[in-house]
């Protein structure tokens, strides 16, 4: 469990995990990584929970999320581990329902179904845009396996993901960011992929678990910024296409802006064509009426703030590593 400045949530998370471990009948070992907490309150909390036996408190210079997740995988000992994030609450039927798939299907491998804490605007659009990117899922949610070749159809993420611990190791060991900045990498779509590539992930309803967004529009907008970037480290398949595509970026975004002074109505207007569009997307995706009016109304900002993130992602790949 990584964790930077991240409060009292991570108590929850950890009372969450202990609760669900206890109920599914395994014995719990908690991997905590400090990725260099600055915030007094978050390290008094750090502190407290690394007193507990079952815990392992892990601190290390900030590195960003894949470094963390990678110390801690590092020091697993157990058949099986459970990536999860500190703002994860895990149901408590969750890991005795992994546990039966395990001895009854030799089911191992589980993405968890991820459902929202709170229901605040910037926090609803989140789920919403989750439910038009993979719709598939959304539209009718039932158990489903899915491997490399339809991957990109179902949400997944190491937010909350179970699996044989060889298996992520082996996982880790063939991923590779396109990024020389590891803090931005993605550790979740560029790994998982390659876990898909070995072995079914299976998603389910009944495998659920609840995620306690950050709230604030200044955090959601670094959110649209880091989450461009990290698209591009996830989806760009082949990093030697960086700089064609960055020129590309770079045209299309100067002849948007030449248009916006040029003809300021025409995409008033398109924009607020757009933004109907969405909401009705979102809504027909499976979303609530709230996701899809928080879609539908801050979807012109996240274009502008998730395309310069994909800026920033494609000059990134594009620039030499040094070695």
């Amino acid at each position: 469990m990584p964790a930077y400045n991240e409060g009292a949530v991570v108590e929850s998370a950890v009372a969450a995990v202990r609760a669900s471990a206890e109920r599914a009948g395994w014995r719990l070992r908690i991997i905590v990584v400090d990725d260099g907490s600055t915030d007094p309150q978050s390290v008094a909390v750090l502190d407290e929970i690394g007193r507990a036996d079952d815990v392992e408190l892990v601190r290390q210079p900030n590195k960003g999320r894949y470094a963390a997740r990678s110390n801690g995988l590092s020091r697993v000992e157990t058949d099986h581990v459970l990536l999860l994030d500190a703002r994860v609450r895990i149901e408590p039927e969750s890991l005795g329902r992994i546990r039966k798939a395990i001895e009854t299907r030799g089911v191992e491998v589980w993405n968890f179904d991820v459902l929202p804490a709170v229901t605040t605007p910037d926090a609803a659009f989140w789920t919403g845009i989750t439910k038009v990117w993979w719709r598939d899922y959304f539209r009718d949610r039932r158990e489903v396996a899915f491997g490399a070749e339809d991957f990109d159809r179902y949400p997944k993420g190491t937010g909350a993901f179970f699996a044989p611990t060889r298996l992520l190791l082996s996982a880790s060991r063939d991923f590779s960011s396109h990024f020389a900045d590891a803090a931005l990498a993605s550790d979740d779509t560029r790994l998982l992929r390659e876990v898909a590539a070995r072995a079914p992930i299976h998603l389910s309803p009944e495998v659920m678990c609840h995620h306690t967004a950050k709230t604030g529009m200044r955090q959601w907008a670094r959110q649209c910024l880091y989450r461009g970037t990290t698209f591009v480290d996830g989806y760009l398949g082949d990093r030697g296409r960086a700089r064609g595509l960055l020129a590309g970026a770079v045209v299309v975004g100067v002849a948007g802006l030449a248009l916006t002074v040029r003809r300021p109505r025409t995409v008033a207007g398109l924009c607020a064509t757009g933004c109907v569009a969405a909401g009705g997307v979102t809504r027909w995706s499976g979303g609530t009426q709230r996701e899809a009016a928080s879609v539908g109304v801050l979807s012109p900002a996240f274009g502008v703030l998730f395309g310069a993130g994909i800026l920033r992602g494609l000059r990134m790949a594009a620039t030499p590593r040094e070695h």
